[in-house]
């Protein structure tokens, strides 16, 4: 009787809020073993409560930055077209902020359109469509697309492949979301003169390295760089949402790969993604 007024005394407090509490267990009592069990439902809770209440706190950090990405580009672009429409400039300067108001829609538009696709990850909506596919060719053409901005940016590039042929099993689409944003990160956040991509053959696996000669990533914000929204710092001259990384992590993984980062500051960061490899079947 006095263990079972214990038991309910706990049960009362724990219902009241405290999780802390525990029932004192008595080796070889017909009730050791439901004891047992209750402090571990609790104990369960308990770190269900801490889960929970962390991804409250990152839903309200989320909201917060979005809220800012998201209102700092629209109060510009409403700045500029204002000034238009009240006619405060003429002739060039008006054609000159039109354009510029051109130009920030459509990075607002980019950085909605990273959202959904971040929300569409996380709500599982997104499968990955695996095949054989021709890994060097692909990545000399996701490179091509960058030419131009790294030119007029005065970065230089370069390819570098062990092989003229190497295959991999990856979804296309996903492979070429991934290299965009690693190359989009370099050119971003890099403060770098160059950029290279790398494939190579590693036992059974594929390894595509992007490789930038930048400012580099410290040792305390490696461990944070593929987070949502995560930035180590203010980003200069160049925007960036911060989802670039954290959406090619979640594509790297379901194609059953993984993806990790190198940084020797300040000389520099790599980003690797490995990929199984496959075997030419033509």
């Amino acid at each position: 009787m006095k263990q079972i007024k214990e038991i309910n005394e706990v049960l009362e407090d724990v219902q009241k809020g405290n999780l802390d509490r525990r029932i004192v267990i008595h080796r070889n009592t017909p009730l050791s073993n439901t004891c047992c069990r209750i402090n571990e439902i609790v104990m369960q809770t308990k770190e269900k409560l801490i889960l929970s209440e962390k991804g409250a706190a990152r839903n309200d950090r989320l909201m917060t930055c979005l809220s800012h990405d998201i209102r700092t580009p629209l109060t510009s672009i409403i700045g500029y077209l204002d000034a238009v429409h009240y006619q405060l400039i003429h002739g060039e300067s008006s054609r000159a902020s039109v354009e510029a108001a051109r130009q920030k829609a459509y990075l607002l538009k980019q950085y909605i359109d990273e959202l959904f696709q971040w929300f569409k990850l996380h709500s599982k909506d997104e499968k990955a469509d695996l095949k054989q596919l021709e890994i060097v060719e692909e990545l000399r053409r996701i490179l091509a697309g960058w030419i131009g901005t790294l030119e007029n940016s005065h970065i230089s590039y370069d390819f570098v492949t062990e092989k003229e042929e190497i295959y991999v099993t990856a979804d296309p689409l996903f492979m070429e979301r991934i290299i965009n944003n690693l190359i989009k990160n370099a050119w971003e956040h890099g403060n770098a003169d160059k950029i290279w991509i790398e494939v190579s053959v590693v036992e059974v696996c594929v390894q595509i390295k992007v490789r930038d000669n930048g400012k580099g990533i410290s040792a305390e914000a490696i461990p944070y760089v593929f987070e949502r929204l995560y930035q180590e710092e203010p980003s200069g001259s160049r925007s960036g949402g911060g989802l670039g990384l954290a959406i090619a992590k979640e594509l790297v993984l379901l194609q059953n790969g993984n993806i990790s980062v190198q940084s020797d500051r300040p000389h520099g960061t790599t980003f690797c993604v490995a990929l199984p490899g496959a075997s030419n079947e033509d």
